[in-house]
This record gives C-alpha cells, structure tokens and sequence, in this order.
C-alpha cells in the first residue's frame, strides 16, 4: 500500500504537464494502457524479496497511472459538461467509480474461491484491457493539447 501511495504522488504531480505536452487523450489512454501490464507482477510473482519488489514496483505504476488518469478525467468532464450539468457529470462519474466497487469485490472472490488465485488474478488483468479499449474507440482518443488562451487588456487569467 505504501508502494501505491508513492505512485499516487507521482502520478498526482505528472497527469497536468503530461496533459499539456500530449494532450488529454494521449494520457489518459496512455495511463489505461499501463494499468493491465502493471498487473503482470502481480500475476507472475513468487514469494520472497524478487516478488515482493515486483509487486511494489507495479503498484507504484498501477496507482499513479490511475490518479493520473483520474485528476485529467475529471478535469475534461469538467471542461466539456455544461455548468448546468456538473453536478449529474459529476454525481454519475462517483456512481461508476465507487457504487460497483462491492460488486465487483463479491464477483472476485466468487471466482477465487471457484478457479483460484492465479486464474482469477489473469482473469482480472485482462478485463482491465476493457477500459482503455472503451476510451481508444470513443472522441477522448482524438483530443488533443488545448491552445493558448490568449487574453486582452482587460482580462485575467483565470489561474493566476
């Protein structure tokens, strides 16, 4: 958990000049792509030291590709929903992420407890293709970097 932590940093630090050198697509295909190979280690690992490290170094990737993924998703749902609808954009958005979570854990340990530890754990590495194949055939695929906003006299940027 530690291990993930540290990627949740990096990745919170990495997603906006990513974001900004390849545009919000890139990145958050880009960040789908790795959660699946990050589990690999996972998947493959024995016990001792060796697998232990492997484990940590994918939950470093896994985590910080997610929280990268997660701060530009909710930034362009932002940037794209109307004001008038920000509060269902976001209200739906929490749904998916957190309201299947137990489902999800029931269905896990279901096939755990019916095909085993490293079955089910590929079964999952797989289905985790299933998102980023989702956004590569949606319109985030084609967004690209913002262009500058160019401001008059009388203007102020928004962030300062």
């Amino acid at each position: 958990m530690g291990a993930g932590g540290v990627g949740g940093i990096l990745g919170a630090l990495a997603w906006q000049p990513l974001e900004r050198r390849l545009g919000p697509g890139k990145v958050m295909l880009g960040a789908l792509a790795l959660n699946p190979l990050a589990q690999i280690p996972l998947v493959l690992a024995g016990p001792g030291l060796g697998g232990q490290l492997a484990i940590g170094t994918g939950m470093v990737i896994q985590t910080g590709a997610a929280v990268c993924h997660g701060g530009l998703q909710r930034a362009v749902r932002q940037e794209l929903a109307p004001d008038h609808l920000q509060g269902r954009a976001q209200a739906t958005g929490a749904w998916l992420a957190f309201s299947l979570r137990p489902f999800a854990a029931l269905a896990a340990g279901a096939l755990g407890t019916l095909l085993g530890l490293r079955p089910t754990l590929t079964l999952i590495t797989t289905a985790l293709v299933i998102p980023f194949l989702l956004l590569w055939n949606s319109p985030v695929r084609t967004l690209g970097t913002a262009a500058p906003v160019s401001l008059n006299a009388t203007e102020e940027p928004a962030n300062p």
